[in-house]
């Protein structure tokens, strides 16, 4: 709208001085519509220079997100720069998505808070908008409403690890030396013995329950449930192994 006025007004300066015949109003309408030129064109700065008929709006989002890694919860950050105060945080959004993202830097704070039982992504988008219909309608073919800046908030989890690609790396590296030597304790006919009783102890805990809800159970009945608490008991087991492994290697590295 603000274009066609500027085109209106400069059409009408023109002819003031041109169909006008009296001089009199003709240099009277003409210094008003130059006026009117001036006012717009001014307008038309002042919008693309200082936001005319603007403001800042800060819109506030949440969403939840997830490990990168199937395997082990974790999410990773990436100092920036040589002093280092800028960050970019790679996570997963949904643990279907394939590639994970990486949050941009450019105009963008990245703050990491490690606490809490879940994770949470508070965004916080800072725009200049219209103020209201009117200014829209003036001036929203000169200039969009745009981006100012952001800051996003990552509340992770505590049971997540938090580090660099770099820890990463050595991460992986250590937790493949520690199942290494975790397999050989295994292999010990000790903590193999062990194992073995902590089975028949779940097992028989998980029998005496069921038998008390279902007298009449049969032998092939009974077989198949201590098929299925057998595979139930030892993945119990691989899942407390590992998170024993994951606690094991981030003490030494210092993670939290």
């Amino acid at each position: 709208m603000i274009f066609m006025i500027l085109i209106g007004t400069v059409l009408a300066f023109f002819l003031c001085f041109n169909l006008i015949s009296n001089h009199k109003i003709a240099n009277l309408t003409g210094a008003i519509a130059g006026l009117l030129v001036i006012l717009t064109v001014l307008s038309i700065i002042g919008n693309f220079h200082d936001h005319l008929g603007m403001k800042k709006a800060t819109v506030t989002t949440t969403q939840s997100f997830t490990s990168i890694n199937k395997q082990m919860n974790m999410v990773l950050y990436q100092k920036l720069g040589k002093q280092g105060k800028e960050q970019v945080v790679i996570y997963k959004k949904s643990a279907s998505q394939k590639k994970p993202t990486t949050t941009p830097a450019i105009n963008t704070k990245n703050i990491i808070h490690h606490k809490g039982t879940k994770n949470k992504l508070v965004t916080q988008k800072q725009e200049w908008v219209y103020k209201n219909g009117f200014y829209r309608m003036m001036f929203g073919l000169a200039q969009k409403e745009t981006f100012i800046k952001r800051t996003n908030t990552f509340y992770v989890a505590n049971d997540y690890l938090v580090m660099t690609p770099k820890q990463a790396k050595e991460f992986g590296q250590r937790m493949k030396q520690a199942a290494t030597g975790l397999q050989k304790q295994q292999q010990n006919p000790n903590s193999q013995m062990v194992v073995k009783q902590q089975a028949q102890q779940y097992i028989q805990g998980k029998m005496q329950a069921e038998m008390q809800k279902n007298p009449q159970l049969s032998d092939q009945q009974r077989q198949k449930l201590m098929k299925k608490w057998q595979a139930e008991f030892q993945a119990q087991m691989k899942q407390k192994a590992q998170q024993k492994l994951v606690q094991q290697v981030a003490h030494e590295m210092n993670l939290k």
